[in-house]
């Protein structure tokens, strides 16, 4: 124990006659001051020798292109400007970010919060979805691409001795579908549309079920993008259009009718309550219509989208039947009979869609047809020949199976019949997607 203590104690005399030895062993340096030595410069006495002095990372030389030349100048705070959040192009320019790969996909932000403070945006929903990262959109590839979604809605009431309403049942039915199949090959596409609302209600005042709504709608187009202006493309396509049920006309108490010929004879007949008076078949009237022109989308952003479409179009309205025509100043109920005819004209139409939330959407839709070319007599003319078919749609996602829609539709043929057709519907559905 004794002998480990002196060993520990003798360490530092140890350490200092190595330095020692060291020092000897090392040349001795010239006594001179370093001004005297021949051949050298004079420096201050400050200076140290050029092996003493830490030498310097070179810095690597910085590209002309190179985007990101400078870590310091890049703020993230001063990236978001509160006024042009709403479009996701103006936020993000891979040329001025600080780590395009991290920060910026070109046109799309890979984390809203990284880089702009939701509480500064005018739409928070709409930009940042999610507190997470945002998934990329998968490109549109080559080939075919279905899909399909059935829905179906549903009301019932029944009164009992409820003041100023009719005792009985009220019920309410429809059925929804809604398709389309897509083929895309480079700039060629092929879109197929298949839209079907059907419907049937009753009322206590009416014991017979009566259609509510019927429309069957099929739409096939060929488009051609171009490559250099994209959002400038050639459309040509066909539209059929008509009820897949026939028209019946019930009311709640006996009523004359008159009917009105094309050829303008009259005949009077009589309806009986709750008694069913056949005025169309199935597919009745038809309407077909060919198009070829040119589609353009002047406006387009991450909340609303504008696309406006110049076409020559031909329509064929194959007819049969009758429909209500009232005239208030007569007595009976008058029925107009439907005839066939074709026409020739410039259609224009516009589309508006976009969404206020990331819940809440909506779509506006105006066709204008004007015919140069009628195949039948009228006493119509210029503009009173106008087709005109207006709708708008506001929809609100309650989850991903329910939603909230409503629809309201003005369309006029004045050939067919010289008014307004008038449709406002509001419905909880219920929908799947099946493709």
């Amino acid at each position: 124990m004794k002998t480990l203590k002196k060993s520990i104690a003798s360490l530092p005399a140890l350490a200092i006659c190595v330095v020692a030895s060291t020092a000897v062993a090392a040349p001795a340096a010239d006594p001179r001051p370093a001004a005297a030595r021949p051949g050298d410069v004079p420096r201050p006495a400050t200076d140290r020798p050029e092996a003493a002095r830490p030498r310097e990372a070179p810095r690597p030389a910085a590209s002309p292109a190179d985007p990101t030349p400078a870590r310091a100048g890049c703020d993230a705070k001063k990236l978001c400007d509160a006024k042009k959040l709403c479009d996701a192009r103006k936020l993000c320019d891979a040329k001025k970010l600080c780590d395009a790969k991290k920060l910026c996909d070109a046109k799309k932000l890979c984390d809203p919060l990284k880089v702009c403070d939701p509480k500064k945006l005018k739409h928070p929903d709409i930009v940042c979805f999610k507190r997470g990262k945002k998934k990329r959109k998968k490109k549109l590839s080559d080939g075919w691409h279905p899909k399909l979604s059935l829905g179906a809605s549903m009301s019932m009431i029944h009164t009992q001795n409820v003041p100023g309403v009719d005792d009985g049942l009220s019920l309410t039915l429809g059925a929804v579908v809604s398709a389309s199949l897509l083929y895309k090959m480079k700039q060629h596409r092929w879109l197929s549309n298949l839209s079907l609302v059907h419907g049937w209600s009753k009322t206590p005042t009416i014991a017979p079920m009566v259609k509510s709504a019927d429309e069957l709608s099929l739409k096939t187009e060929y488009q051609y993008h171009f490559t250099g202006a994209r959002s400038l493309s050639l459309v040509a396509g066909l539209h059929f259009a008509a009820p897949v049920a026939p028209g019946d006309l019930v009311l709640p108490e006996d009523t004359t009718l008159m009917l009105n010929n094309v050829d303008g004879t009259q005949v009077l007949d009589a309806l009986q309550k709750n008694k069913r008076y056949r005025l169309t078949e199935a597919f009745a009237p038809l309407v077909f219509k060919q198009l070829a022109g040119v589609n353009i989308r002047p406006y387009k952003t991450i909340l609303t989208s504008l696309d406006v479409r110049l076409s020559l179009a031909g329509q064929q309205v194959w007819a049969s039947g009758y429909a209500v025509n009232d005239d208030e100043e007569t007595p009976e109920l008058d029925l107009v009979e439907l005839e066939s005819f074709q026409q020739v004209g410039i259609q224009l139409e516009a589309n508006l869609v976009g969404r206020l939330h990331k819940r809440l959407v909506y779509a506006f839709r105006v066709e204008l047809m004007f015919p140069m070319y009628t195949s039948v007599d009228t006493e119509l003319s210029g503009f009173d020949l106008l087709n005109t078919d207006l709708s708008f749609k506001v929809g609100v996602k309650m989850s991903k199976w329910a939603s909230l829609n409503y629809v309201f539709a003005a369309k006029r043929i004045p050939v067919l019949v010289d008014q307004w057709q008038i449709i406002n519907n509001l419905v909880l559905s219920i929908s799947a997607d099946i493709l």
